[in-house]
């Protein structure tokens, strides 16, 4: 099996001290310490016999060498990184023979057994001379030896984060006896170290880690008493770039961007929300109205049309009220895969694209967490170990904005906020790994967002409305269990199991709509090596929906339709529709199957087959795809994909009693093709071209059909077709020189072709131009500055050609042109985030501010109209937005 070159510096048994490690030749299957789940451990060390020669001048020397540990954490060979100073004295031969008869236990990845090599730094010290004593021949029999007293202990710690430091070396120094005298003693995996019989007196201290300050004090031993110290070293950079994976889990796909958790944190723009930097993707448009919106539009499908998932489990929304914040804090994440098209058979039932949100494999060494307060909410994190196999962690996050609210709203203002918006949300981890085959996880957590409003008027909004409230609510919950077995590096199961509740309430005097809606997830995953070219995975993905249904209100308005925001248009509240469905149920099961084949070096080909059962239309829909990638050396690589892919009609198209239950399911077949050139480590370009067809689309329809002789409208049906087609540019710079970050640029076109209209018109999302550039830097002593510029076409309109009276509604109605033949003026806005980190002994301080909109663009919102609709102006979108946060890390 090829090696890992682990980067990694043992300093064990007074023998070997830290020192930074000569560079290494970037190796295509590198990757650093912090990715191995276990480091290997010395077992077995054996002091080298010190060059007699060397002895004799009393000279001292450091040999930098390169093991390669095997997977039984045998050393398998040596090898001389740095020679010492003196290459003549047999430093280098004396310690590589030494090397040789290590033991280590070996390391280890996702729990196997894992060949590494590893750069190892061996010290040759000179021991003190022991004082000259007088033979004595008092007695036949010698003393006893007196026993060894510990008379200075202690611990060492990394500043901050009180995170243990072991394997490296304390020094005990001072002048005595006019020349120096010194010891030295090596921190254990708890960062426990101790020195014994160190005579009394002043003794310097001096700790040396590499990428850490130098760290000196000193300490006074006292005869009888032993002291107890605790030193905290401080890092260089507490920047998390400073742990990279510099060989990333292998691409399949043929676009996927893996944003892990240290590179999106500070994304300027964010308000410290990691999650909102799935809109600086390429491939991702920006929602309407002056907000970002929950929703997200990839690749020129609507929202709906695109999956999220929490560690594979489909959750209804990662964000509150509509894209504000997400509803998982940063303690709880690890990464975001976001997949735009062509993705994996592993996921389905939509056509657009897909979000899976990666949380932490929890392994806390002490009790540790994070708080974090905000302009806008505060958010708790903690998490500790349980034994040395178990661990837990509990996270939470409550806004303020009601108090605010309520605290500027006065007593006359014509409303009562019976409850101002307010959102929260909580999560409990557990991980219990009993052996590194085994790994079990559960997770709970939850949402909820709320706001509920009272009018002393209501005929001043709309003279239809009967009822003065207006509410709106949605809250989530679920709970999974995982179990994770990988017995040997041929084989890998993975099972989880998910059971939750979705609760959407939205009410405006005497419309209503109301979701409780109970869900049940498993998945089971299976992969199995075959052959060393060939891995095979099955799967099986199960989920069921059962729940009630209420709805009083009008048909809502479809994409392409007039809005109520437009003055009525397509909508007549007059048309009211009252549904109710109790114990609805459906039962979604999948089978999936995909090959990993490489019949040559570097190139993959992924076919794969998913069967998708769609319970209300009794049917299997097979959707196979084709993923290829060729890799032509270390920096070049094209790649190529196809796939079929499939959803059903959402219940409220589909009911009887509200849509058309002769519904079809959507079907999308995706296509892409690109290029990935990495001239350097740290920088990559990435272009690729996709075009996605789109047909047996859900479109509104005014026709009707003839049941038992009486004519139904048939409202829905499935003659609309779309297609999407464009260019996606990416430049990303991971972090190099204290800079980091991306350009993205995506050029594209999304066209519909409604039931009842004749030629295609632009979907309501299209934007011919997506510009998105995010760029941070890092500045010495913990401060990172940070910008994000974005350029986006506006939205497609249908705009107002006119309008006339309406003596019903006591207004003027709108008259409408061609639907989406206008467009919104460009958006465009910047950015800017600093960042400081404050450093003390048992926690970290962290100041950020994230200021939007820096220049106060006022562009991307609701076109307004005066009450003829003769004049118009651009609705504009947020002002200028400064969100000051604190973060403690302890």
């Amino acid at each position: 099996m090829q090696k890992l070159v682990l980067v990694l510096l043992l300093s064990l048994c007074g023998l070997a001290r830290p020192q930074e490690a000569a560079p290494l030749e970037p190796d295509p299957a590198a990757l650093e310490a912090g990715q191995l789940s276990k480091l290997p451990v010395q077992k077995t060390f054996i002091e080298a016999e010190y060059p007699a020669k060397a002895q004799e001048q009393g000279l001292q020397a450091e040999v930098i060498l390169l093991l390669d540990i095997g997977a039984d954490g045998k050393v398998e060979a040596v090898g001389v990184l740095e020679p010492s100073a003196y290459p003549d004295l047999g430093f280098e031969e004396a310690a590589m023979a030494a090397a040789q008869q290590f033991e280590f236990e070996p390391a280890e990845l996702d729990g196997q057994p894992l060949a590494v090599q590893i750069s190892y730094s061996y010290r040759f010290v000179l021991k003190p001379k022991a004082p000259l004593v007088p033979e004595d021949t008092s007695a036949d029999v010698p003393a006893p030896a007196a026993p060894q007293i510990v008379n200075l202990q202690g611990l060492l710690l990394e500043r901050g984060t009180r995170n243990p430091l072991g394997g490296v070396l304390i020094t005990v120094f001072r002048e005595q006896d006019g020349g120096p005298v010194g010891f030295e003693a090596v921190s254990d995996k708890t960062g426990s170290f101790q020195f014994y019989d160190l005579p009394p007196g002043e003794w310097r201290i001096l700790v040396e880690v590499p990428g850490y300050y130098p760290f000196r004090t000193t300490e006074e031993i006292v005869a009888g008493e032993r002291v107890d110290a605790s030193y905290f070293v401080e890092k260089a950079s507490y920047n998390p770039f400073d742990v990279r994976v510099t060989a990333p889990r292998p691409k399949k796909e043929v676009s996927r961007t893996v944003l892990e958790v240290e590179e999106i944190e500070k994304v300027p723009g964010t308000m410290g929300d990691p999650l909102r930097v799935i809109q600086n993707l390429a491939g991702v448009a920006r929602g309407g109205g002056g907000m970002e919106g929950g929703g997200i539009i990839i690749r020129g499908s609507a929202p709906e049309d695109s999956k999220i998932f929490i560690d594979g489990i489909e959750v209804p929304t990662v964000y509150h009220f509509g894209g504000l914040r997400s509803v998982l804090p940063i303690g709880v994440l690890e990464g975001i895969d976001f997949y735009p098209g062509n993705f994996s058979s592993r996921y389905g039932r939509a056509t657009g694209g897909i979000v899976d949100v990666r949380t932490k494999r929890l392994e806390p060494q002490k009790v540790g967490g994070s708080v974090d307060v905000s302009l806008l909410d505060t958010a708790v994190f903690v998490e500790a170990p349980l034994g040395e196999k178990a661990s837990i962690a509990l996270g939470g996050r409550r806004s303020y904005i009601d108090f605010l609210i309520e605290a500027v709203v006065p007593d006359d203002a014509g409303v009562s906020l019976t409850v101002a918006p307010r959102y929260y949300d909580w999560q409990i981890l557990g991980r219990y790994r009993p052996s590194p085959a085994h790994d079990f996880q559960t997770m709970i957590f939850g949402s909820d967002d709320r706001f509920e409003v009272l009018f002393e008027d209501p005929a001043a909004l709309d003279m239809s409305l009967t009822s003065n409230d207006l509410g709106f609510s949605t809250t989530f919950y679920r709970a999974t269990a995982g179990y994770r077995y990988i017995p040997n590096a041929g084989f890998e199961n993975n099972f989880q199991l998910a059971v939750g509740r979705d609760h959407m309430k939205m009410n405006l005097a005497q419309f209503l709509m109301d979701f409780d809606i109970g869900s049940f997830q498993l998945r089971d995953t299976t992969r199995t090596r075959l052959d060393p070219t060939l891995d095979l995975v099955l799967g099986l993905d199960l989920l069921t929906y059962t729940g009630d249904i209420d709805v009083r209100m009008p048909h809502p308005p479809k994409e392409g339709q007039s809005t109520l925001e437009q003055g009525g248009g397509d909508v007549d509240l007059d048309q009211m529709i009252s549904r109710q469905i109790e114990d609805y149920l459906e039962v979604n099961p999948a089978l999936f199957a995909e090959l990993e084949y490489q019949p040559l070096e570097g190139l993959l080909l992924i076919p794969g087959l998913r069967l998708d059962y769609f319970d209300r239309l009794d049917t299997v829909v097979p959707l196979p795809h084709l993923t290829a990638r060729y890799a032509l050396g270390p920096v070049l690589t094209p790649k190529a994909g196809v796939g079929l892919y499939a959803q059903d009609a959402g219940v409220d198209e589909s009911d009887e009693g509200f849509g058309n239950p002769d519904l079809d399911y959507e079907r999308a077949l995706h296509w892409s093709a690109g290029l990935e050139y990495r001239p350097r480590p740290y920088l990559t370009f990435d272009v690729t071209g996709f075009y996605k067809n789109l047909w047996s689309l859900v479109s509104p329809t005014d026709r009707f059909v003839t049941e038992d002789g009486q004519p139904r409208p048939l409202v829905y049906d499935n003659r609309g077709e779309g297609r999407v087609y464009g260019l996606e540019l990416v430049t990303r710079h991971d972090l190099s020189s204290g800079l980091s970050g991306w350009i993205a640029y995506t050029l594209s076109r999304a066209e519909r072709h409604d039931s009842d209209r004749a030629g295609f018109r632009l979907f309501d999302y299209d934007q011919t131009h997506i510009l998105t550039a995010v760029a941070s830097y890092a500045l010495p002593r913990n401060w990172q500055v940070g910008t994000r510029f974005r350029l986006v076409s506006g939205n497609p309109t249908t705009p107002v050609t006119g309008a006339l009276w309406n003596g019903d509604t006591d207004r003027y109605s709108p008259i409408f042109g061609d639907v989406n033949s206008d467009r919104d003026p460009i958006f465009h806005q910047l950015d800017l985030r600093l960042d400081k980190r404050w450093v003390y002994d048992r926690f970290l301080l962290a100041l950020y501010l994230d200021v939007q909109n820096v220049y106060s663009h006022q562009s991307g919102g609701q076109r307004e109209y005066n009450f003829d609709y003769s004049r118009s102006k651009d609705g504009g979108g947020l002002p200028l937005l400064t969100i000051l946060g604190l973060q403690a890390e302890f």
